[in-house]
């Protein structure tokens, strides 16, 4: 019986030794669950029709290159506090497309849609909205208004 509990005890250490070098491993890679950027939806082929999914560089590359037109989509209090330099406040609860400040864009213009981060859903629901109405360039912020305040990048407040 000591032999049986000796070698369950040995295992049960070598299973947790093992678990703690795979969580080191892909956080020092920067892998799974720990990876910084997101794969994007491919703009042809069966994901179209779907709003894409871009990184903090990539956003940051469009906002230098003034290509994009920059939508909050969070509540009206938060973007009157700090918003993208530029952006327009497009608050999902209360999307009505015929008085968004969108309903003169052109439909192919490039639209980077983000709320506050990650862990915001707003942003996804707000661009599958877009595309339904016809915007054919939607893009979503992943990482949001948290990852570009994180960059220090540039921010207004409105009053």
């Amino acid at each position: 019986m000591n032999r049986f509990r000796e070698a369950l005890r040995e295992a049960s250490t070598l299973l947790v030794v093992a678990a703690a070098m795979g969580f080191i491993y892909t956080a020092a890679t920067e892998k799974g669950v720990f990876a910084r950027t997101v794969p994007t939806v491919p703009a042809t082929g069966p994901g179209a029709n779907t709003p894409q999914m871009i990184s903090g560089d990539e956003v940051w590359s469009l906002f230098q290159t003034g290509s994009a037109l920059f939508i909050d989509s969070r509540h009206d209090f938060d973007f009157k506090a700090g918003h993208i330099k530029g952006a327009v406040n497009v608050p999902l609860k209360d999307f009505d497309f015929a008085k968004s400040p969108l309903k003169d864009v052109l439909r192919d213009q490039l639209l980077v849609v983000y709320c506050d981060g990650a862990e915001c859903n707003s942003s996804i629901e707000l661009a599958v909205e877009l595309m339904k109405k016809g915007f054919k360039n939607v893009r979503i912020s992943f990482g949001g208004w948290r990852e570009w305040v994180e960059a220090n990048h540039p921010t207004e407040k409105t009053p």
